[in-house]
This record gives C-alpha cells, structure tokens and sequence, in this order.
C-alpha cells in the first residue's frame, strides 16, 4: 500500500527517502534527515557515516569513483553547493566560496565538480526510464491488489453482498470479476473472445421495381405474369443493399451503427451474423473472425455469433423466470463452474441477468405479447436483451435493441454492453436511433450509413470532427450521434458559410470523400494489420476450437 501510495500520489515520507536509489523523481529521492523533529537523526547520520566509510574503502580498493551524499549537518559546515558558508544561508546557492572554485574553473554553478557534471540528455533518458518504470509498477500494483480483493467463487456470495443478486447491493462489475477469476482459477473453460474485419463487403437482393398489396379483388392480376414467369422472360431487378463496406471491430471493443431506416443498418448487422435469408452476400466480400473463415462461423460457430432483432419474439404464457431459464440452460457449458449442479448454474445466471436489466420484480409474470396479458413493452424489451446476453456469445450484433426503452434504461444497456466487452472480450455491434450522448460515449468506434454506402468508419471520437472538416455545421447541444445521422438528411444537415459549393450532396459524393480521406488510408493498415495477426485458420482459430471443444465436452477427461 506505501508503494502504491507513493507513486501515484507523490507521498514524501520517510519510505521514499530510503526506498530509492536514485536521484530523478519523488519516490527515489534521497531526502536529509531533519534533526530538529527525528531524534534517531543522529544515529542514521553517524550509520551513515560509517557505511559511506566502508563504501569508500570499497571503492578505492576496486577503482569505482564514489559519489558524495552527505547529510545536512555535514553540509553546513561548508560543504561545496549546500548555499550555506560559515553560519550564513545564500538564496541562490552559491557561497562565496564556490563563487572562487567557479573562477578557478573547478566546480560550475549547481556546485558540482566539473568531473562529475551529468549530461542534461543523459539526466532526461534516466528520469524518463525510472518514471515509466514507476508507472507500470503502480499499474501492476493497483490491477494485483484490485484483483486480490475479488471473491473467487459468486456461487457462495454472502447475502447482502456485491455478489448477491437478490440484494439491492448487488454489483453486475463485481460478480463478472468474480465469475473470470474463478475460471481463471480451474482452468477448465478457456475463454474465446470475438472480432470481425471486413473488407470489399456487399450485398444485395431481389425485386419488382413496383409492387401491390394483395386482395381478394386484384389478386387475378398475377395470372396475367404466370407464363412469363414459367417461361423465364420476368426477371427480377437486382438491388443493391449495401455497397463496398469495410472496416474492423477488435476484442474489447464496441461499434456503434447510425443512420436512418432503410440505409442498411439490419442488413449490416445481419451480414456479420450470417442471418442472410432474403438477401446475398457477394462472393469477393471478405470477413475474418479472428481467423475463422465466415463458412466456418456460419455453419459450425453459429452460436458464438448473434444477431438480436428489433422486434420481441417470445412464447407470451410462458414467465420471465422461465423464459431465462431455458436461455440460461441452452449455453450452460458440461462442466459448469464452481462445480455446481447445471439446473443451479442456470438459475443462478438467471437472477443475475434479471438483477442486472432491472426486471427481478418479473420472474413470475407472464412474457406475454399484443393478445396475452404480461410485462410491460420495456420490460418486455429488457428480457429480449437478457435472454440474447445469456448466450455470452463474443460477437453480439444489436439491432435498434432500445426501442421502446427510457433514455435511462438505455444508457444502463449500454454500459452493461461495455462491460461484457471490457471484461469479457467479447466484441459488440448495436444499431441505435436518437442515441443520447451518455450511451453514445459508451461506444469505441462509429459506422455511418447512407442510402447503403459507408460514409464513415472510425472512432466514435473523430466522427463529428470529420463532418465538420467536411464543412458542415454542429448546432449548439446537439449529441454526436445525431449530428453524424443529420448528414444523411438534406433538409437537417447545416453548410458552413463559405462551403457551400464544396460539401458533398448525395450518398455517392460522401463516399467518395470518404474514400480520399485519411482516416480510411488509415483503416485500410488497421485491416491489413489485422488480416497479419489474424490469418485463417491459424493459431487463434485452433485455440477457438480447443475452448468450444472444452465447453461441450461430457468429462473432464
């Protein structure tokens, strides 16, 4: 604890006066023993004296220069760039005396002997080596001593604690910690964690350019095309869905999704799930999972990957206790944690998840839906989203999962999705609509989408900052998220005074801009970099295997 307390927080006590050894920053300082208040002063000092004594002696019998570090009593009696000469204290450190030794060329003004005078570079290389060994053992320290401090078992939380779902002091943070440390510990379930680049991605699908709702009265019209059809002459028209789409989601991170309905987004969000019913994926798209090819995902991974529809499907006479349950008991893993019995497991992942979206006050009431009586519409919601979390999938894609939620209720599904991904190392996709700025901070990285191009793809940071160097303007209060989706609108984007003949107009002229810009030379090197540490079927695609063949294995064999 005096270690961490000193270098973080610059605590000069008598710890760093003997604890450092050198002579650059606080925690290695050699402080003077002050005798007026310390009444072992003098016995350090006389210690001292006689360690530097053997020191010397050392020092002459092996030829190594020693370094003078007296204390203060022995430099007030005039000891060369203490300021202090015969009794009397000189404010600028230099006595008389070494005001004689400077003419004659033996010491310079900081009162060191010529000989010994360090080079400045040499100090500097040396201060910032030492600081940045300070820092990371202080980091090693606190994440060592925060860790320490994590119950290894959630399964046996004392009721009322952090760990205890049923308490009002319960903490999701806490229990997730609590849950790795105690796979860590039995090292019996690896954990796989999730990432996706894309590169070239497009899609399309198949259409009339016009259509009719169907009726009793018209529905004899179609026989009129019946033999084009059979014959083959009716062809549908292709339509493109989404157009040259690239970029990289890491381990750890979150991508939010923005813009207006019918740009894209679901089919996006479905593309990196393979929910690819009613659409196509060109055949020169490329995705890596982290080295597993998106054949190999979509056919024996389908479960690592999910995509959470916008709309709530669920059986509606079944409870919410239920309903988790089942959810709960789907991915329990053969050899569940803790060595508790699975039918545990489940109910206990159950009443955390309940806990953690609020919705404990529900376990048994009806789903329900528009014809059966049940939960509200945003409790509804929140069991959609705890019945998808419970799959613990690292590669999540939420589609607009907070329509019909308050902004409260959607900023806390956010922060709970930063947390699966920070501790989890799961990566996670979520669509959004009038996001506020809490829930958009959450989020590492930003996606805009416009009629089906991509006209931006970087850190969810920069994204207003790149429509502004565009030359567009950000009005007073408005949140990032619907300032970067007011650049899909004619009618709400606002051009600064003197571009208004350089902005782009249309979906076509943003990705163009997009294309020149720098920050996608920049993504095209993360892509590049992450095609090099991620190659297909490679060593992390092998370890992904080995951690789904421990999850589904019957023994421990």
């Amino acid at each position: 604890m005096s270690l961490v307390g000193n270098f973080a927080f610059g605590n000069a006590d008598r710890t760093t006066a003997t604890a450092g050894a050198g002579d650059g920053g606080l925690a290695f300082q050699h402080q003077a023993p002050n005798t007026a208040f310390d009444r072992v002063a003098d016995d350090d000092d006389a210690h001292d004296q006689e360690r530097r004594g053997s020191a010397t002696s050392a020092g002459a019998a092996t030829g190594r220069p020693q370094s003078n570090r007296s204390g203060s009593r022995y430099q007030a009696q005039g000891t060369s760039g203490t300021g202090i000469h015969n009794g009397t204290y000189y404010a600028d450190g230099i006595t008389p005396e070494d005001e004689k030794d400077v003419e004659k060329g033996k010491i310079d003004k900081r009162g060191l002997a010529l000989s010994d005078t360090p080079s400045d570079e040499t100090d500097e290389k040396e201060q910032a080596r030492r600081e940045f060994e300070v820092t990371e053992l202080a980091k090693t320290l606190t994440r060592d001593s925060t860790w320490s401090q994590v119950p290894a078992n959630p399964f046996e939380a004392e009721e009322g604690s952090a760990l205890d779902p049923h308490s009002p002091n319960f903490r999701a943070r806490s229990w997730v910690k609590s849950m790795i440390k105690l796979r860590d510990a039995e090292n019996k379930l690896p954990g796989r964690t999730g990432g996706v680049a894309f590169r070239n991605l497009n899609a399309h699908g198949y259409g009339a350019a016009t259509d009719y709702q169907k009726d009793v009265g018209n529905v004899w019209l179609d026989l009129a095309g019946l033999p084009k059809k059979l014959l083959g002459m009716s062809k549908p028209r292709r339509i493109d869905i989404l157009r040259d789409f690239e970029g990289v989601v890491e381990s750890g991170e979150m991508l939010v999704v923005l813009g207006p309905p019918g740009s894209g987004c679901s089919t996006f969000l479905k593309t990196m799930t393979g929910e690819t019913h009613g659409f196509v994926v060109d055949e020169g798209s490329w995705v890596n999972y982290q080295g597993i090819p998106p054949k190999h995902m979509h056919t024996y991974f389908r479960g690592e990957n999910i995509y959470s529809a916008e709309t709530d499907v669920h059986f509606p006479m079944l409870t919410v206790g239920d309903t988790l349950t089942f959810a709960a008991q789907a991915r329990a893993p053969k050899l569940t944690p803790g060595g508790v019995k699975p039918m545990v497991y489940a109910q206990h992942l159950r009443d955390v998840f309940m806990a953690t979206f609020g919705i404990s006050h529900t376990v048994n009431t009806l789903v329900g839906n528009d014809f059966v009586r049940g939960v509200s519409g945003g409790e509804r919601k929140r069991v959609s989203i705890a019945e998808a979390a419970l799959s613990g999938a690292p590669l999540q894609a939420w589609d607009n999962s907070t329509r019909g939620l308050d902004s409260a209720n959607a900023v806390e599904f956010c922060k709970t999705v930063r947390l699966s991904t920070e501790l989890g190392g799961c990566a996670a996709m979520v669509a959004i609509y009038q996001a506020p700025q809490a829930a958009y901070d959450t989020f590492d990285k930003a996606i805009v989408l416009y009629e089906g191009r991509q006209i931006f793809f970087g850190k969810a940071t920069a994204a207003t900052a790149y429509f502004e160097g565009l030359g567009f303007h950000r009005p007073d209060r408005q949140t990032d998220a619907d300032f970067c989706t007011s650049m899909t609108s004619s009618q709400e984007r606002i051009v600064r005074s003197g571009y208004e003949n350089k902005v782009p107009r249309t979906s076509d002229e943003f990705a163009a801009a997009w294309k020149n810009s720098p920050q996608r030379a920049q993504l095209l090197l993360d892509i590049e970099s992450y095609e090099q540490r991620y190659p297909y079927e490679g060593e992390q695609y092998q370890s992904f295997v080995r951690s789904r063949q421990a999850q589904q294995a019957k023994d421990s064999g």
